[in-house]
Formats: structure tokens, C-alpha cells, sequence
């Protein structure tokens, strides 16, 4: 597990997502929340591949371009099914000195 600088805080603008490819070759989403957390997560839909980044932020659920799902950008769950095999994975992030920091390699144990 390491934590790679993503971008600087500022470049996180509520509401939107802004797309990055780490220099692990993870192809990442962030965005901020309405309580003003930074999230980050993969760019990906766990459903049908689609381009997350493409998709809407709504609240604290990013919204599928493809297939309209909906995944708890905290949790990574479906926001609208009980139980489900999919997760979109979301990744830990640290805010420091101005900088946003996402761990990388922690799949195997989160998922």
C-alpha cells in the first residue's frame, strides 16, 4: 500500500469530478462532497465499465453515464439495491498541506 499525491486540493471542486491516472496506472475519480470531503474513486462502473467520470455527482452518489446506477461514494455500494455483488471501489484519501493523497493497493483487503 502506498499514498500518491493525486492533485492539490484546489483542483476538487464540489459537484464535479476531476479525472487522473496515478503514477500507480490507476485510473481514478474525485470529487467533494457537500460536507467538504474529498472522495476518490475508481473510474470504472463495477456494472458495465462505464467512464464514472462522465457520470453526475448527486449529493455523496455518483450516477452511471451508461446505465443510470448509483454508488455511495463512501461506502461504494449500489445506493438503490439492498444487496448486491457489485461495489465500486473507493479509495482512502488524506488531505495534507494543501494536497490530496489516495492509497493505492489496498484492494485485495477492502473488497
Amino acid at each position: 500500500m502506498a499514498w500518491i499525491r493525486a492533485c492539490s486540493v484546489e483542483q476538487v471542486a464540489s459537484g464535479s469530478i476531476l479525472r487522473r491516472r496515478l503514477e500507480s496506472g490507476e485510473r481514478i475519480g474525485l470529487t467533494r462532497l457537500p460536507d467538504g470531503r474529498v472522495v476518490a474513486f475508481e473510474n470504472s462502473c463495477p456494472h458495465a465499465g462505464g467512464p464514472l467520470s462522465m457520470g453526475v455527482v448527486q449529493g455523496s452518489e455518483i450516477v452511471c453515464p451508461w446505465h443510470f446506477f448509483r454508488f455511495d461514494l463512501l461506502t461504494g455500494k449500489p445506493a438503490a439495491i439492498k444487496e448486491s455483488v457489485m461495489q465500486l471501489h473507493v479509495f482512502p484519501v488524506e488531505v495534507k498541506d494543501g494536497q490530496v493523497f489516495v492509497e493505492t493497493g489496498a484492494r485485495a483487503e477492502a473488497d
